[in-house]
């Protein structure tokens, strides 16, 4: 679970990043774990 965490802290991160740098859209793997993908979008938007 931590490394979990990490990862979507990092997604997360960048994510900022890229619209900060006006980036247009941006599109997530989910590989089937949505949930770790509505977290992501939650904090970004």
């Amino acid at each position: 679970d931590a490394v979990k965490q990490i990862g979507i802290e990092w997604c997360i991160k960048q994510s900022k990043e890229l619209v900060a740098a006006g980036v247009p859209c941006l599109h997530f793997y989910s590989m089937g774990k949505s949930d770790n993908i509505k977290q992501i979008a939650q904090e970004i938007f």
